[in-house]
């Protein structure tokens, strides 16, 4: 059965209930607030595809030594594709808790489903290529949970490609002020203890 990016998020959410959370734009991040709620620690990308996965190799980078657990980006094949070159940065800088879960549906739904170009490209091929500490894809529950329990403890930079659906959940617009996301994330980082989980 096919992996639904609702069901994927929940169980991303789970698996990294105190780390810093970088969720690119659109239906990836509605899905995320209504599966999850709205998180402290979730910074939510709005309207920068393509800066995803950038703007996490620069916390992770911030944070190396710092404090504990992973920095995880949460990435749509689109997205990606439109800042590839952010591979060839992460391997090169190596961030051990950096770890990106690259969430591949095959298409842009936010513009009406046109297929991306990510179908004839080998993402994980592509991150082993540019020194990433270990990529792998992830096609049924049983691949998701052992790649999660990977993720949270091997060095990285890490990348799992996990194949959803296209199947949307129906979700609220997300219409809070980027502002107001961004000190509510930056209050949770300089939290003594990481901060609360919950707003």
């Amino acid at each position: 059965m096919t992996l639904t990016r609702a069901g994927v998020l929940r169980r991303i959410d789970a698996a990294f209930p105190a780390d810093p959370v970088v969720l690119t734009l659109g239906g990836t991040a509605r899905e995320m607030v209504a599966v999850a709620g709205r998180r402290p620690n979730h910074l939510v990308n709005l309207d920068a595809m393509g800066q995803t996965v950038g703007v996490a190799l620069g916390l992770a980078l911030g944070l190396r030594g710092t404090r504990g657990g992973r920095v995880v980006a949460v990435e749509g094949d689109g997205s990606l594709l439109m800042g590839l070159s952010v591979l060839s940065t992460a391997g090169h800088l190596k961030p051990d808790n950096l770890v990106v879960l690259l969430l591949d549906n095959g298409v842009y739904l936010a513009t009406g489903g046109q297929p991306t170009a990510a179908a004839g490209a080998d993402l994980v091929a592509m991150a082993l290529a540019c020194g990433w500490a270990g990529a792998r894809e992830v096609r049924t529950g049983e691949e998701l949970t052992a790649a999660l329990d990977w993720a949270r403890e091997a060095a990285g930079p890490l990348l799992v490609r996990v194949f959803v659906g296209t199947e949307q959940i129906r979700t609220d617009y997300l219409l809070a002020d980027p502002a107001i996301l961004a000190e509510d994330f930056r209050r949770w980082l300089r939290a003594p203890t990481g901060g609360p989980a919950d707003v």
